[in-house]
């Protein structure tokens, strides 16, 4: 048996960018031989509650994939066509308007019987029928009484609502109104009342006065104009005096005089032009319209549907980009608070904004005005009415085009700070949790397509993980549009996304006892429609299996890409979950799962190369748990003699890569060793020990490593120059690569058991000349030792150091370094001020307080007090640099106590004080200090919550779980 350092064999999962291990069968393992890493559980405590870093302790490689491919949909379109309700839905003419916006009284009030007038010579409108009531902002009776001169009743109806359809209709002809009953209790109007208002009567009057003499000499004339370019169809002249008119109105603060009875008046002009075809007209309409705060529910539907239809044509697109229509709009929707009354208006909104936000212009236009705010209370008002099944349907013609226009704002890096934000993420899996109907997939697809997108950045993939409902829609989604390829991609990306981040989402998702059930599931109907296509002639012409179908013309290679594409995804998330160990073990006891891996694998020439290295990356995560329940162990040999055709076939040679990877993994058994013996890989190994590829490399030393544990196998390697393939890997190794050559003295380390003959005392394995070779190497890489000492070559120290931290994770190089009292160097540059410097130094202490007595050298030369103050300055200023602090710290938690008094064999009490106010100022996120920059506050955040906080708080739940007994052997004392 080998003497390796890391134990018999080697493994190819984890621990470096690579996926490699440094050792893999930590049950036989012996400490002094092997130093635990300073993530990894001491055995000698029970109860510590996890290991301090769930990606190093599960460092099983995220499996790499594109996101599916989603063009934007920049098709346009109105309510009324997209969703094809009945005639009577939505319809509106102009002759709905009324003639103003204001909403009937909460009162009666008297209204003298009188005749329409007109705006100068101007005919008067058609009247119309009343809106509908309005919640509006509450009025008092003297503000009614005085604005019932100036505006209809809202209980006046007209005699003729009908108005012949014409491509540009006449002007509205004059049209006498019905008058009104009033209530009895609007003509007992108090005298004395009147009389203690008469001040401001007056002033009203005066007021009423002024703006009269305004719209008698400058609005009027204009409007004139305006009806009579409409009418000769000069639609340019219409343009500018609608411009001029506008700005005349706003100079002169008009548009919020809703108790002048020209405005009912110039409403009702305008509304006459509302049918027009021409976009000029519309648009002006719409736009005067807003700008008066028209608010009541019929004239709002109508005049947003107009908004609408102009957003439907990408030739309008000016108007939008040109004008301050869009803030008009967003202001008039933020005044909408009757979401049952107004939600034809809403929808209409939500349309709009859809159309406009396939223009990249007007999406950056739109993001700059911040709609995230009024779109989260249109969701929030919305989501009121889900248990109302009268309008379950119009309350899903809201939500289709608002989740498209989310979709497209996302497109727009500068908006997902707006999405980081927990009430939009919230609303977004409501509209999953209570929307999984079959009939609600375009539905649950613009969800997706937001949620691929953004969580595509760890930021907004960690705000997703935390919302418990979303786990349970995705697979509700996943069962019940199984056959809806475009959606169930997506739902598995998001998913793979998720699982690739995070430990609590893996673990989360496989709490529910159908989530590898429904992904078998899915697995297995998708291969099985994989068979039943006709494959394309060359499976691997094209790299895109990634992308949608529509691509290309050929119709069944878009259906293969279609269907690889989500079986490659449902793969993905499988693997990702695998790097849980919980989940690996769960996931590898499944036969019907790992069946279909297998079933693809030994058809290679049925499926692309990228699907194949997907199913082989699989595998190699999974392969990496050594459970005699696995079906992987259990069918190690089958896979094995699987996986000896794809090494051989080096056209394809990421498929070579996986392949050799995972059986890094399973040439941990003895058995499978001698299967790879007798099918010569370990000749095809050794040929490619030349090649350039550096993964290629780091996979094929994998099972050289595991090869030399036996003797008879070094033999065979020997004669086939495998020494001196290991020796051409070291030397090349050592120039560029610190992980690969400590691999490859892994390998040569297996060479070193029984190395000499016992009879003369020659060596068995190595000749003269490789020894040679070998101590020169040793040699030169030993010499960083003295580069560390010239502090005049800084940068020369700083890489040295950094060297030192990848060779000292050997005992025999901790052993050197502290001989040559580099621990004492590497403390005195704590106190350095290049952080550069500081993340060389610190990753050396990492790795030599993995000794016992080398931490006590340590802490005799102050290296405790040099660590904590390394991680009192870092808090301010660095957190992947106070993490590191923390791991070093970490190592010292090992065996703090002695049993003779159970005294804190490292920290003082001091320290201990200081750590844990340091703990305290640092481990809350309300914490964190906030700059004017959004955009590095959110990268500190991030930091704070990727890199410091899961090593932070473990190590501090570490010292409060050991500091117990110190504290309570002290509590004993003082009673004494």
């Amino acid at each position: 048996m080998s003497n390796s350092p890391s134990g018999s064999t080697h493994s190819s999962g984890r621990d470096n960018p690579s996926g490699y291990l440094t050792s893999t069968n930590t049950n036989r393992r012996n400490s002094r031989e092997s130093p635990m890493a300073f993530y990894e559980v001491p055995q000698s405590i029970a109860n510590i509650p996890t290991k301090i870093i769930s990606d190093a302790k599960q460092s099983l490689r995220d499996m790499p994939t594109t996101r599916p491919y989603t063009p934007r949909n920049d098709s346009r379109y109105t309510t009324l066509s997209k969703l094809n309700h009945e005639p009577n839905f939505f319809s509106a003419s102009s002759i709905d308007y009324d003639s103003d916006s204001r909403p009937s009284s909460s009162r009666p009030i008297e209204t003298k019987r009188r005749n329409s007038k007109g705006i100068s010579d101007i005919a008067a409108p058609v009247a119309i029928p009343p809106p509908r009531l309005s919640k509006l902002n509450h009025q008092t009776s003297q503000e009614q009484t005085r604005s019932s001169d100036s505006t209809v009743s809202n209980q006046t109806r007209s005699g003729d609502t009908t108005v012949s359809s014409q491509t540009k209709p006449p002007l509205p002809a004059n049209h006498q109104r019905s008058s009104t009953i009033s209530s009895a209790s609007s003509n007992t109007s108090s005298t004395t009342s009147k009389s203690s208002h008469r001040n401001s009567i007056t002033t009203t009057k005066d007021e009423s006065s002024d703006e009269n003499l305004i719209w008698k000499n400058e609005i009027s004339p204009l409007i004139e104009k305006l009806i009579t370019a409409y009418k000769t169809n000069d639609y340019q002249q219409f343009d500018q005096i609608s411009n001029v008119l506008y700005n005349a109105l706003l100079k002169h603060n008009l548009f919020g005089k809703k108790n002048n009875k020209k405005r009912g008046e110039f409403l009702k002009t305008l509304f006459g032009f509302i049918e027009s075809d021409n976009s000029l007209v519309k648009f002006h309409v719409a736009r005067l319209s807003l700008a008066f705060q028209v608010s009541s529910t019929n004239n709002l539907r109508n005049i947003i549907r107009v908004i609408e239809k102009l957003s439907s044509n990408k030739d309008n697109d000016h108007f939008f980009l040109q004008t301050n229509i869009i803030d008009l709009l967003f202001e008039t929707m933020s005044r909408i608070d009757d979401i049952q009354q107004n939600l034809e208006s809403i929808a209409y909104f939500c349309t709009t904004l859809k159309n406009l936000t396939v223009n990249n212009e007007l999406i950056c236009l739109i993001s700059e005005k911040k709609p995230f705010e009024l779109l989260k209370i249109i969701l929030k008002n919305l989501r009121q009415l889900k248990d109302q099944a009268e309008h379950r349907d119009r309350l899903r013609d809201c939500l289709v085009p608002l989740t498209d226009a989310l979709r497209n704002l996302a497109e727009n890096d500068l908006n997902r700070s707006e999405f980081l934000n927990d009430e939009l993420i919230d609303h977004l899996t409501f509209i999953l949790k209570y929307f999984t109907d079959k009939s609600h997939g375009d539905l649950m697809t613009n969800v997706a397509r937001i949620f691929s997108k953004l969580t595509q950045h760890t930021d907004c993939c960690l705000k997703l993980v935390q919302c418990s409902s979303c786990y349970r829609s995705f697979l509700k989604i996943l069962v019940k549009h199984e056959s809806n390829q475009a959606l169930v991609v997506r739902v598995c990306f998001i998913l793979g996304n998720m699982m690739a981040k995070s430990e609590d989402a893996r673990l989360t998702f496989m709490k529910d006892s159908h989530a590898l059930k429904t992904l078998t599931k899915l697995l297995h109907s998708y291969i099985q429609l994989d068979s039943l296509v006709l494959k394309p002639e060359n499976l691997d012409n094209d790299d895109s299996t990634s992308h949608d179908v529509d691509i290309v013309d050929d119709s069944n290679l878009n259906q293969f890409r279609s269907i690889e594409n989500v079986i490659n995804k449902v793969i993905r998330v499988l693997s990702n979950l695998a790097i849980s160990q919980e989940n690996g073990l769960i996931i590898i006891r499944s036969d019907d799962c790992i069946d279909l891996l297998f079933k693809i694998l030994k058809a290679p020439n049925q499926h692309s190369e990228e699907l194949l290295v997907h199913v082989l990356m699989a595998l190699n995560n999974l392969s990496y748990y050594d459970d005699p329940q696995s079906y992987i162990i259990r069918n190690a040999e089958t896979l094995a003699q699987l996986l000896v055709k794809y090494i051989r076939n080096e056209e394809k040679m990421d498929c070579v890569v996986e392949a050799f990877r995972v059986l890094g993994n399973l040439s941990r058994a003895k058995r499978i060793r001698d299967i790879l013996m007798k099918c010569k890989v370990d000749r095809l190994a050794i040929h490619h020990c030349r090649s350039e590829n550096i993964e290629l490399l780091y996979a094929v030393i994998g099972v050289l490593i595991n090869l030399t544990v036996d003797e008879d196998k070094r033999e065979c390697l020997k004669n086939s120059d495998g020494i001196d393939s290991l020796i051409t890997i070291y030397e090349y190794s050592i120039q560029t690569d610190w992980q690969l050559a400590s691999l490859a003295c892994k390998a040569l380390w297996n060479y070193c058991d029984n190395n000499y003959e016992k009879t003369d005392n020659q060596s068995l394995w190595f000749t003269k000349e490789q020894l040679n070779i070998l101590f020169t190497l040793f040699d030169e890489s030993l010499l960083l030792v003295k580069y560390i000492r010239n502090e005049e070559k800084m940068d020369c120290v700083v890489e040295a150091f950094r060297v030192l931290g990848n060779l000292s994770r050997a005992k025999r190089i901790r052993d050197i370094l502290m001989k040559c009292k580099v621990d004492r160097l590497a403390i005195h540059h704590c106190r350095s001020e290049n952080i550069e410097l500081l993340y060389a130094v610190i990753g050396v202490l990492i790795n030599l307080t993995v000794d016992e007595d080398k931490r006590e050298c340590l802490k005799n030369s102050d290296g405790i007090d040099s660590l904590i103050a390394i991680y009192e300055y870092s808090i301010q200023t660095d957190w992947q640099l106070a993490s590191l602090a923390c791991k070093a710290v970490w190592n010292y938690c090992d065996n703090n106590y002695e049993k003779t008094d159970n005294q804190s064999l490292w920290f003082t009490k001091e320290q201990l004080n200081i750590l844990f106010t340091l703990f305290d100022e640092s481990l809350h996120e309300s914490n964190l200090e906030s700059t004017d920059d959004k955009e590095l506050d959110e990268l500190n955040k991030q930091l704070w919550n990727e890199e410091y906080y899961p090593v932070a708080s473990r190590l501090y739940q570490r010292l409060v779980d050991e500091n117990k007994y110190f504290q309570s052997n002290e509590k004993t004392n003082n009673h004494a």
